[in-house]
């Protein structure tokens, strides 16, 4: 009941239909079930504290009619819920994200201050003219402006407005308040050290670099993620198989068995052949035994690279593969055609050009600083000045009328981008350079270096490339003809077991020989089971290492790269 209201609820739950037999038609590849976060078992159908699983019983059948699950079901099952896939898919993200973030040395940084200063100091300069003791100047006022970085040439610009309004008491100064305001343009321009090859820019382009390295990264996470996928995916096939073979070969001696000790009764054979028959029968049980637990293994792993989170101590689903391990076509290979291919499709190739260019990029940056520094800065600005007139000061000589529209503080301004502006212009030139400049060259050596090693790293992974798809293409011939060879050798044991129980028929074999005849058969059969597992293995494996995995099962990297939680 337990098991029953399980699978039910799986199937409610991740497939969204009704429970159908083991040879059911699964979904279509693009409608990818989806298993939700609830657990996979009802509150009644949990085990006891204590209690294990039914799949961990000891009598409990070991391959059961579980939730049918095709390969590309279980390839979109993983690319959506396996965990080592989840980890990576992480890395594009955090680079994208240092991408946008190198932009940021570009932006525009706004900046304001506000003064107030009281200055007292004493008057060292006595005269009738000015004979306070003690001169004291009120300064208020503040300013704005706005910095900007540019990119690629790497000059600094900066817009700066100051305004500030002084009441003094000394008699020297003819306004009072004096307000003085001005608007200056200033920037500096890197002509040798900096000059495109500045840090700012260099970051933008090392982190875009970057960003698409961990795109390739993430790429060759999912192929091998897909890989073993499928690998699981015929373990776990070739598991049941092997069980199947292994309680087949354990009926075959109980039936034996029997038999014999019938035989034993009626005198027609000895204790010792009943003791024979025994001891096969019970190496055959433990060789259900160690195939039982490959087999819970298998279904372990496949879950887990499917189910990723869902997978948990008392989980007693089971996954019932339905694709047909001798339903494959035999594949020739042509080398020099899958190498070119692999050259192209490679992500870790496509990963190790941009490090190579990274390299370089390095090196253009480090031989820019090992020039001197040799910058230009100018600045270009206005300057106005307003104001009443100090009223400490002796009346002018002839008297002279007061001018009311420069008095107030925004006179100060009136005559900014105007020709009888109070205008200013600096230009300077700025040249250093530390003597011998050891840091500089010492990284310009480092730069050189890293970039060789960069090269040398692309043509090593080229040539295991190579090996990868010699190997690859060869392990895929070994296997056809593997299947083959066990092929005929199982039909060779088959014949030869059914001789041999012609003969104990007729009181010319014992049940050791039968029995013996009988383990050939089930070597030859877990031979052949292996050899199909291993086929696929290499099938997949070429596909892997040709880098067309992803276009074997229709897999758009777009499509996988977002996270699920």
């Amino acid at each position: 009941m337990r098991r029953s209201s399980l699978r039910g609820l799986v199937l409610a739950i991740a497939w969204g239909i009704a429970a159908g037999p083991a040879g059911a038609q699964s979904s279509p590849p693009d409608a990818v079930p989806s298993f939700s976060d609830e657990r996979l078992w009802s509150e009644e159908g949990a085990p006891a504290s204590g209690e294990l699983p039914p799949d961990l019983e000891p009598n409990a059948p070991i391959v059961e009619s579980g939730q049918p699950l095709s390969l590309d079901e279980a390839v979109a099952l993983s690319l959506r819920n396996n965990l080592d896939l989840e980890i990576q898919r992480f890395a594009p993200l955090i680079a994208e994200a240092d991408r946008d973030g190198a932009w940021g040395a570009y932006d525009p940084v706004l900046n304001a201050d506000a003064r107030y200063d009281v200055q007292k100091t004493p008057n060292t300069f006595l005269t009738a003219f000015n004979p306070i003791q003690v001169n004291r100047d009120r300064v208020e006022g503040g300013g704005v402006g706005i910095d900007q970085k540019i990119p690629l040439i790497g000059a600094d610009v900066k817009l700066r407005f100051d305004s500030t309004s002084t009441v003094t008491r000394s008699r020297f100064i003819n306004r009072d308040p004096l307000y003085n305001s001005s608007f200056f343009v200033s920037s500096t321009i890197p002509l040798a050290r900096g000059l495109i090859w500045n840090q700012p820019w260099t970051q933008v382009k090392i982190s875009n670099l970057e960003f698409g390295r961990s795109i390739d990264d993430f790429q060759g996470s999912v192929m091998n993620t897909v890989r073993g996928t499928v690998e699981a995916y015929w373990t776990l096939v070739a598991a049941a198989e092997q069980v199947r073979v292994a309680q087949k070969s354990l009926e075959t001696a109980r039936a034996l068995l029997e038999q014999t000790r019938t035989q034993y009764e009626v005198g027609v054979v000895s204790r010792v052949e009943v003791v024979e028959s025994e001891a096969g029968v019970a190496e055959r049980e433990f060789q259900v035994i160690q195939q039982a637990a490959a087999y819970r293994n298998a279904q372990d792993v496949l879950i887990d690279a499917v189910l990723g989170a869902e997978l948990a101590a008392t989980t007693t689903l089971q996954l019932s593969p339905t694709e047909d391990p001798e339903a494959y076509e035999m594949r020739s290979v042509d080398v020099e055609r899958a190498v070119e291919q692999a050259f192209t499709s490679r992500p870790e190739l496509r990963a190790a050009d941009q490090q190579i260019e990274q390299s370089e990029v390095n090196l253009k940056f480090a031989r820019n600083q090992r020039l001197p520094r040799f910058d230009a800065e100018l600045r270009y600005g206005y300057i106005g000045v307003a104001g009443r007139r100090n009223q400490a000061l002796p009346p002018p000589t002839p008297p002279a009328l007061p001018r009311p529209e420069n008095s107030v503080y925004g006179n100060s301004v009136d005559d900014f981008f105007h020709g009888n502006g109070n205008e200013n212009f600096t230009a300077k030139g700025v040249f250093s350079i530390p003597i011998p400049n050891t840091a500089a060259r010492k990284q310009v050596a480092r730069g050189e270096f890293e970039l060789r090693r960069a090269e040398a790293t692309r043509l090593r992974l080229e040539k295991t490339i190579i090996i990868e798809v010699r190997k690859a293409a060869r392990e895929l011939l070994a296997s056809a003809q593997g299947i083959e060879a066990a092929e005929r050798a199982r039909l060779s044991a088959e014949e030869q077991l059914r001789a041999e129980r012609v003969k104990l028929e007729h009181g010319e074999s014992t049940p050791f020989e039968v029995l013996d005849r009988e383990k050939s058969l089930v070597e030859a059969e877990s031979k052949k089971i292996d050899a199909l597992r291993a086929y696929r293995s290499a099938e997949i494996g070429l596909e892997r290492a040709q880098g067309t995995i992803l276009d074997f099962f229709r897999v758009e990297i777009d499509d996988v790269r977002e996270p699920t939680s």
